[in-house]
């Protein structure tokens, strides 16, 4: 008699990824504490947060602010958020946000927290007496003026009261989604094989936009969470915003395959591929600018450069993000992948090859110029990066790392 067989393990589901946008978060200058001001200040800085609309009115200046968020959900364990620590499993506001905006799940009555919770809020009733420092561009809005600060900064100047400003917000929303429309560059390069994952991103994109635009009506601010570009802007903001735009879809295309596809329908290539496209797109960027800029008083605009080294780091923080092996982390593996070199396996490593002199990104950065790229704001960000790039079990090459801390001026 045969004994009886072992059923197979089930594998586990693969977790999905929601990057929640908590919104409605409206303070006004110098209405924060101390403590308050250094929290949102540091989110600010570390692109957790982002300011999204500045007015005027009552001869102050309000701003609101956005935060941004990872949620990672799967269907074995429990979801856990990028911020919050798992407080003896209880579920943080950003999972119950994820649950009731995009995930739809009923919840048990009593089951949420009762104590409304305001983002950067310490409960101090400070008044002005007692704030002891300025909120991060605080002076360039007395010195500057609102009007000129939204046209640099390429925030919405804009007061939630006026008709008029709602109005060009619900315009605005129909023209700039279509920056991360899906472009089929994939699937025309690379033949038939993406084809379904552009038709099922394509599909995706359509539920999205029209979700998007229903919730800007009410919540205008979050075009910017979109990387949209918005009526204030300059010509030169906006075409670096449309390059941001398209880096995140290209990011975004390669993590639903990665959670998705099997090996055998790999996009890495075409990723890479359209990753230096872009780049490449972006120094042509720069290169044009400083041209204009020999002309006599004229120099490439600081706000320019600031978004330039926005677009770079924000591409390094996500091929770091992005640094799994495609074999071990595919939803099924095959045996064919085990015995490619890793930058054959991994974005990060076929973008920054090892024992390589492909200096991916580092020479535009290292055409910015007036001491942009050595900011304190940028120098601490590119901390974070180049310790996540030291980090792992094939950690980025080490040439690389040293470069890149040469031109923000780290290696001193």
């Amino acid at each position: 008699m045969a004994s009886p067989s072992t059923p197979p393990a089930q594998q586990p589901s693969p977790s999905r990824i929601v990057t929640a946008v908590q919104t409605g978060l409206s303070y006004e200058i110098g209405d924060m504490s101390p403590k308050s001001q250094k929290n949102a200040e540091d989110a600010l800085l570390y692109n957790r947060m982002s300011m999204v609309r500045c007015y005027e009115r009552d001869d102050g200046f309000h701003f609101e602010l956005q935060e941004r968020v990872r949620v990672t959900v799967s269907d074995d364990e429990a979801p856990t958020c990028s911020i919050c620590p798992n407080d003896e499993g209880r579920a943080c506001r950003h999972i119950w946000w994820v649950n009731d905006q995009i995930l739809k799940t009923s919840t048990p009555p009593g089951a949420r927290p009762r104590d409304q919770f305001q983002m950067s809020r310490d409960g101090q009733d400070v008044g002005s007496d007692k704030i002891k420092g300025r909120m991060l561009y605080h002076e360039w809005l007395e010195e500057e003026g609102l009007q000129k600060l939204a046209q640099l900064g390429g925030w919405y100047k804009q007061d939630p009261s006026n008709q008029h400003d709602t109005r060009l917000v619900e315009q605005t929303a129909t023209q700039i989604l279509s920056a991360f429309e899906p472009s089929g560059v994939l699937s025309s390069q690379h033949g038939q094989d993406n084809l379904q994952m552009l038709q099922e991103s394509q599909a995706l994109f359509t539920r999205y936009r029209n979700e998007m635009i229903k919730q800007a009506k009410a919540q205008p601010f979050l075009l910017v969470a979109l990387g949209a570009a918005v009526p204030e802007a300059e010509r030169d903001l906006l075409h670096l915003t449309k390059i941001h735009s398209r880096i995140e879809r290209i990011f975004f295309d390669y993590g639903y395959w990665m959670t998705t596809r099997t090996p055998s329908h790999s996009s890495l290539d075409a990723t890479a591929e359209t990753l230096h496209i872009e780049i490449g797109h972006l120094r042509s960027f720069v290169i044009e600018h400083q041209t204009k800029a020999q002309a006599p008083r004229r120099e490439i605009p600081e706000v320019l450069q600031i978004k330039t080294i926005d677009v770079l780091l924000y591409t390094l923080e996500q091929l770091v993000e992005y640094r799994g092996d495609s074999q071990t982390t595919a939803v099924v593996s095959t045996p064919q992948y085990s015995g490619l070199a890793l930058q054959d396996r991994s974005l990060l490593h076929k973008m920054i090859p090892p024992q390589s002199q492909n200096y991916f990104a580092l020479p535009v950065l290292n055409l910015l110029s007036n001491g942009v790229p050595y900011r304190e704001m940028v120098q601490r960000r590119v901390r974070v990066v180049v310790n996540s790039l030291r980090e792992g079990h094939e950690p980025c090459p080490e040439d690389y790392v040293k470069k890149l801390e040469e031109i923000v001026g780290l290696d001193e």
